[in-house]
C-alpha cells in the first residue's frame, strides 16, 4: 500500500528596501544630472520609513534585494483576521544574526511540499511583516515579526464605516506607501467598523495606573485602534505575552511592577500581578487566582469571565492563547488572592 505524505517546509524572506531618504536624495541626483534618458523607475514615490514609539523605524520603501533563510531551529505564527492582527516568533542558526534589525521587513512563508520539485516561490506568505524584537544565545537567535498591522502604529487614524475587511486592510498599507495584494480566500470577508482613533481604556471601568509608566504605555499602545473591549483585552494579553518570557522559581522576587516589567523573565507570581495590573489599566476588572502550584489572572470582559497567565516552556513566550491557562489539576476556580501577590 503507498504511502503518501507531505513535508512542513518553512522559509524566511528578509527585504532590503530603498527608503524615502535614499529617493530623495537619488532624485535630487537624477534632476541635477544632464542626462535625457526617458526611461522612468517603478520605484514607488511615497514610500516612507515609520518612526515607531519604539525608537526604530519601519521600513516600507522599494524592495531592492532579497535574502533568504531556510534554516530554522522552530517557528510559529498567528494570525486574526477578524482583528486585523497577525505576528510570529521563529528561532534559527546564529549565523544569521547579521541579517536582523528591529523594523526590517521580513516575510515567514509556509508550505507542504509533496514532490521533489518544491521551489521556494511554491511556499505561501504567512506573516509579512517587520523584525520588533530580538534575542540571541550561543547559538541561535529568536525573532519576533509584526505583521503589516503594525503600520498602525503611525500617527495617522483611520475610521472606517461597514467597510469589508479586505478594504480595511488595504487602505491601512498603501496609507504607509506600500503596494497591497489582500487575498482573502477562504476567509470571511465580512463588512464592519474600524477605527484607530482609540478613547482612554475600555467601557467595562475606569482605568487605573499600574505605577508603572512602561507599562502604562504598552497597555496604550496595545489598544489602540481597537474598538470592543474583548479586542482590547485581547490586544494587552499579547502584549504581556509578547514581552514576558517566562522563568520557574518560587514566591514573588518583585514589589516594584516596573522593575518586573524590565526583567520581563518572570514566574506566574510576579507575572499575575503584571497581567493583572496591566488589565487595569485597560480600564478592565481583574484579578488574581491561586490554583495548585500556580498563580493564574481572571478578567471581566463584556460580564463574562476570561482566564490567561504566565506559563509555559522555560525561557519562553507563553503561547497559549487569550481564556486558555495551565493547571496541574484540571480545576480553574482557584482562591482569589487580590489584584497583587504580596512578597514572602
Amino acid at each position: 500500500m503507498a504511502v503518501s505524505y507531505g513535508l512542513s517546509k518553512v522559509g524566511l524572506e528578509v527585504y532590503t528596501t530603498v527608503e524615502k531618504d535614499e529617493e530623495d536624495k537619488k532624485k535630487k541626483e537624477e534632476s541635477s544630472s544632464e542626462s535625457t534618458s526617458d526611461t522612468t523607475s517603478e520605484a514607488t514615490s511615497d514610500s516612507m520609513s515609520v518612526d515607531t514609539e519604539q525608537n526604530f523605524t519601519l521600513e516600507t520603501g522599494e524592495i531592492k534585494q532579497i535574502d533568504y533563510i531556510g534554516e530554522f531551529y522552530s517557528d510559529n505564527y498567528e494570525q486574526d483576521y477578524t482583528d486585523i492582527s497577525s505576528n510570529a516568533s521563529i528561532s534559527v542558526p546564529i549565523s544569521y544574526l547579521k541579517y536582523f534589525y528591529k523594523g526590517r521587513r521580513v516575510c515567514l512563508k509556509k508550505g507542504i511540499q509533496n514532490t521533489s520539485k518544491y521551489r521556494w516561490k511554491d511556499m505561501s506568505s504567512a506573516v509579512l511583516g517587520f523584525i520588533t524584537e530580538i534575542t540571541y544565545q550561543k547559538d541561535k537567535v529568536d525573532v519576533r515579526i509584526n505583521g503589516m498591522d503594525k503600520l498602525l502604529d503611525v500617527e495617522k487614524q483611520f475610521t472606517f464605516k461597514q467597510t469589508k475587511r479586505s478594504v480595511i486592510v488595504k487602505k491601512i498599507i498603501e496609507a504607509s506607501g506600500l503596494k497591497a495584494d489582500v487575498n482573502v480566500k477562504g476567509l470571511d470577508d465580512d463588512v464592519t467598523d474600524f477605527t484607530n482613533v482609540s478613547s482612554s481604556g475600555s467601557s467595562e471601568g475606569t482605568a487605573q495606573s499600574s505605577g508603572s509608566a512602561s507599562i502604562d504605555e504598552a497597555v496604550k499602545n496595545a489598544i489602540a485602534g481597537k474598538t470592543s473591549d474583548l479586542e482590547k483585552a485581547k490586544a494587552i494579553d499579547a502584549a504581556f505575552k509578547s514581552h514576558v518570557y517566562y522563568q520557574k522559581y518560587w514566591d514573588c522576587e518583585y514589589s516594584d511592577l516596573d522593575e518586573a516589567w524590565k526583567d520581563a523573565h518572570l514566574n506566574c507570581a510576579d507575572g499575575a500581578n503584571v497581567l493583572c495590573a496591566m488589565f487595569i489599566a485597560g480600564g478592565f476588572k481583574a484579578v488574581i487566582l491561586h490554583v495548585t502550584d500556580h498563580y493564574i489572572v481572571r478578567v471581566t470582559v463584556g460580564g463574562k469571565d476570561y482566564l490567561t497567565d504566565s506559563s509555559g516552556a522555560e525561557g519562553a513566550h507563553n503561547q497559549r492563547p487569550f481564556g486558555d491557562v495551565f493547571t496541574y489539576d484540571g480545576f480553574t476556580d482557584g482562591t482569589e488572592v487580590g489584584t497583587k501577590i504580596s512578597m514572602q
